[in-house]
């Protein structure tokens, strides 16, 4: 599609930064192609928005940033659905208004946890739309939710209120729309006729059972430029391990704190990227080869590590996978368990289980996942697949096709 036929776009990732960082870069890319791109967001992402040219179309979210529980039981897992409909529901009319009086967007791109927003939108509007998934994607055979159900809440069933409630909820969510004949089945289907994934195919579960609706153009990093870049590393040349809890629940000053002195006195640098949930001064005096920062790119600090401890979540996984760099993964969450054992299978890193991981234990996985030659061998392949799943360009290309398809 070429510039003077530039199109409206409507991108709507979920306020998070595991869900707007793989996005930027193709709204990037749409932009530079000669498209219009809106992406309403919250005050976090509005420069980083504005920044790859998108127009900000502010609103607010009771959801994004909300503390996540210390434990996941089966009263939070059923609840999760609910909150992402009630969350639709509240996000709807802001974005709606924002368009009242002008040209609606040529196409919507939707993020999977609050999909009912943009399916709606895109049932009133009658555009096309395309599905993202930071995650692992759902199609009619695989959908994550059974399995951590299974795993997480196995006395959980179907019983629960939170399940007719979700429905119940769904069921006024399209009566107030107009929309009381669209089926409740195809509106809560688990994607769309066209889906971008963030993941390289190999890394999705059950990869096998997806067709050509999906498109796993994996994660969109954007390299920097060895000169451009703001941060250096450590002086030395000892290997580095970079640990990182996201930039979520990310509070836990102990565990940062064990992982520096696990490796006091030994030849590697050690660096703890806190991400806005702590201060370096949080942490206390730490051995003289560990530095903390507040806020660290892992575009930045990546190409530097030789491994990252982390809590495995999606987009630490995949970029460190786009670097080339092993992984230790520490899970919390029941999804970053097995976005852990994904990585595990593949021959990325080692796992370690949350209540086992102190300080001996971290140390001897660093070690051991730096000095396994299997362990190298996986992640360069891993990392080749990663880069030539086609990021955003292909993303931008999965964009047009689908502007250009005939009308369903």
């Amino acid at each position: 599609m070429k510039d003077n036929d530039g199109k409206h776009l409507l991108v709507w990732p979920f306020p998070g930064y595991g869900h707007v960082n793989p996005v930027l870069p193709v709204v990037r890319e749409l932009v530079r192609r000669g498209h219009r791109v809106t992406m309403p967001t919250t005050p976090r992402f509005a420069a980083e928005t504005e920044a790859a040219g998108a127009e900000v179309l502010p609103y607010v979210s009771a959801l994004a940033g909300r503390p996540l529980p210390e434990v996941f039981d089966a009263d939070y897992l059923a609840r999760e659905p609910l909150r992402a409909m009630l969350e639709a529901m509240a996000t709807i009319p802001p974005v709606e208004s924002f368009f009242t009086g002008r040209e609606v967007p040529d196409l919507l791109l939707y993020d999977s946890s609050t999909y009912a927003a943009g399916r709606v939108l895109a049932a009133k509007w009658q555009r096309p739309a395309i599905q993202l998934y930071p995650t692992f994607a759902a199609n009619e055979k695989f959908q994550l939710g059974p399995l951590v159900g299974a795993e997480f809440a196995p006395e959980l069933d179907a019983s629960h209120p939170a399940f007719s409630e979700f429905f119940a909820w769904m069921g006024e969510l399209l009566a107030s729309h107009g929309l009381a004949d669209l089926p409740m089945e195809e509106f809560h289907a688990p994607c769309e006729s066209s889906n971008l994934v963030f993941l390289p195919e190999e890394f999705q579960l059950e990869h096998e059972s997806f067709d050509e609706r999906h498109a796993f153009v994996g994660p969109c990093v954007e390299d920097v430029p060895a000169g451009e870049r703001s941060w250096q590393p450590p002086d030395g040349d000892d290997p580095l391990v970079v640990v990182s809890l996201g930039s979520e629940k990310n509070r836990d000053a102990g565990f940062f704190t064990r992982c520096a002195k696990a490796f006091e006195g030994l030849p590697w640098r050690v660096v703890l990227t806190l991400g806005g949930g702590l201060d370096p001064a949080d942490l206390g005096p730490l051995p003289a080869n560990a530095t903390a920062y507040r806020w660290l790119p892992h575009t930045e600090v990546l190409p530097h590590a030789t491994v990252l401890l982390s809590h495995a979540g999606m987009s630490s996984v995949m970029r460190a996978m786009h670097a080339g760099v092993r992984q230790v993964l520490v899970p919390g969450t029941p999804e970053e368990h097995f976005v852990a054992r994904r990585a595990v299978e593949l021959g990325a890193g080692r796992l370690l289980d949350p209540a086992e991981a102190d300080a001996e234990s971290l140390r001897d996985a660093v070690l051991a996942v730096a000095s396994d030659e299997s362990v190298g061998e996986n992640v360069e392949r891993l990392r080749e697949a990663t880069r030539n799943a086609g990021g955003a360009a292909r993303a931008a290309d999965v964009v047009e096709a689908r502007l250009a398809a005939p009308a369903r």
